[in-house]
């Protein structure tokens, strides 16, 4: 009788020491999942953002390593990051958790949807971002005047990349959207097909009168290199007038769309306007 409840009060001792000292409580879980998310997304902590607050396996994903998320994120002078951030509804299945998360200030304010996280070395991390967040931040993204790039300062382009973005399937539009937060060359390619038939609409009325965005970029590359080749400014005139005849601007979409490869057929123009101008 005495073994059998000596048994017994050791197997309760036990059973009270795993209730003490064993599993994380809710609470607890859901407060470090909100900070992981703040960690990650206010202020400009390049460790926290890329090797604290995110899985291996999202850097992974999205960046491909820990130095090329870094060079991602990398704070520059017009950045506006989130002020804070609101998470709620926030649901735990062992090892894994959803939430909602909100930006609060910075260029995509409002910006709203699913975060996915997992607990990685013993922390919560944030290990996948929801469509729903990711097109968030592209309605979001898309509707401030203050953009970076020149072009999408013209409301025109803007709607229109706003359209030809919000018409992706959404295993395209993640992808799309994880190239531009990688800003990788490579991935830059899927952004490129996306959005360069927008920029036809584009034109700063400079150079070439009413010559779309890309064409002007067109001539002025045609020019920076003929210049370093020592080709004087008449013939580099005479080139692009000769061009803008020959090679429309489908052509030189394409040429965008494909990551700058030019075609064969491109290359024979450009030769022929060098030849026909440096004659004259």
């Amino acid at each position: 009788m005495q073994l059998r409840h000596a048994a017994i009060a050791v197997l309760a001792a036990a059973v009270l020491g795993l209730a003490a000292c064993g599993g994380e409580s809710d609470s607890d879980a859901k407060k470090d999942i909100a900070e992981a998310v703040k960690d990650a997304v206010v202020g400009q902590n390049l460790k926290a953002r890329c090797e604290e607050a995110t899985t291996k396996d999202f850097i992974r994903r999205v960046y491909g390593n820990v130095g090329q998320c870094r060079k991602a994120e990398k704070p520059e002078p017009d950045d506006e990051p989130p002020t804070d951030v609101r998470v709620s509804g926030v649901k735990i299945d062992g090892e894994q958790a959803t939430a909602r998360v909100r930006y609060v200030g910075g260029n995509t304010d409002g910006s709203e949807g699913a975060f996915e996280f997992r607990k990685e070395e013993g922390k919560w991390r944030i290990d996948d971002l929801g469509v729903d967040f990711l097109r968030s931040q592209v309605e979001r993204g898309l509707k401030s005047d203050d953009q970076e790039s020149a072009v999408l300062r013209d409301p025109k382009v803007r709607e229109c990349a706003r359209k030809a973005l919000a018409g992706l399937p959404d295993d395209q539009l993640k992808r799309v959207a994880y190239a531009e937060i990688s800003k990788r060359t490579s991935a830059q390619k899927d952004v490129a097909r996306v959005v360069t038939p927008c920029l036809s609409q584009a034109g700063s009325g400079t150079g070439s009168g009413n010559a779309s965005f890309l064409r002007e970029k067109f001539e002025q590359g045609v020019a920076k290199g003929a210049r370093r080749n020592g080709v004087p400014k008449a013939t580099i005139d005479c080139i692009n007038e000769k061009l803008r005849s020959s090679i429309s601007d489908e052509e030189i979409q394409q040429t965008a769309a494909s990551g700058g490869k030019t075609s064969a057929e491109l290359r024979r123009k450009a030769t022929e306007a060098v030849t026909a101008c440096r004659a004259g």
